[in-house]
């Protein structure tokens, strides 16, 4: 099983409150007006922004007439919501998204990204972090990117805990060839690839787009992650993002988009073994030149 997260547990509360009400013909304002909520307050539990005291919740509870087990599993979700975690160091620096995304991550059992011109953050070495985060940005204080710099690090841990986050990784071939940061920095990057694939096979499905291929582009220049979760309550996320926004998606029909988008891009993509092979081929052309 995935470790707990807060994030995770503030977001299947909400959702499986807002299922309840829908199940039961329950309108947001007719709820919010039984339990004395305002119109601009109900919407906000919904939408995993507020958390609701233990009575107000057991009062919700009674309301929507859930089962006894269910109701006791939904106040030890709000406990668990409550808590704070690693990303909660980093308020202020991120916003709400960006930290709701880590959390979300950190209680996932399988995510699915795809590329097209960076090494996912979860893969990226601490000088491939350094020189993207320096290299537009020179009015970010140094003690900012050493923060920035330790939030992702920290988000890699769950690629080698006790039981790892299962991660599989599209890319554009433009994405290991792409000098980031200059030689040295890409050549250890690709090595710390290569080390990452060989060390964990069973959890890493790591694949590139080649230059060759004739299909596959348009899925190909965008940046999404998909999110699974062991929990039968917990639903398939999405997540998009540009240069500056971030996008969760919980629509059923985007996700489906998007898990359909991500199957084919594998099928396009070079197989694991080839991956490799391209990947360890780049690193000693790079080895060789600078020798």
């Amino acid at each position: 099983m995935a470790p707990k997260s807060p994030a995770v547990a503030r977001w299947e509360l909400s959702y499986r409150l807002r299922r309840r009400r829908e199940v039961l013909g329950i309108t947001g304002p007719q709820l919010a007006k039984d339990l004395g909520f305002s119109r601009t307050y109900w919407p906000k539990v919904e939408r995993d922004q507020r958390i609701l005291t233990e009575g107000k919740l057991t009062d919700l509870l009674a309301l929507l007439d859930f089962p006894e087990d269910e109701r006791v599993e939904l106040l030890d979700l709000r406990n668990l919501a409550r808590q704070r975690a690693w990303w909660n160091t980093y308020e202020g620096l991120f916003n709400e998204e960006q930290l709701r995304l880590w959390g979300l991550e950190a209680g996932a059992q399988e995510i699915s990204t795809t590329e097209s011109l960076l090494i996912p953050g979860l893969l990226q070495t601490e000088d491939y972090a350094r020189a993207l985060i320096t290299a537009d940005t020179a009015f970010i204080r140094q003690i900012e990117v050493d923060q920035r710099i330790e939030a992702r690090m920290h988000r890699q841990e769950r690629l080698t805990d006790a039981d790892p986050l299962r991660l599989n990784v599209v890319v554009s071939e433009a994405v290991v060839r792409q000098l980031t940061g200059g030689v040295d920095v890409l050549r250890g990057q690709l090595q710390h690839l290569i080390t990452m694939i060989n060390k964990h096979p069973d959890t890493l499905d790591f694949r590139v787009l080649p230059f060759s291929s004739t299909t596959g582009a348009i899925f190909g220049c965008s940046t999404f992650h998909i999110l699974d979760f062991a929990r039968p309550h917990q639903p398939t996320l999405g997540w998009s993002e540009a240069l500056d926004w971030g996008e969760l998606i919980e629509d059923e029909n985007r996700i489906r988009i998007l898990t359909v988008g991500f199957g084919h891009l594998q099928n396009c993509a070079l197989n694991p073994e080839e991956s490799l092979a391209l990947i360890e081929q780049l690193a000693d052309r790079i080895e060789a030149s600078v020798e």
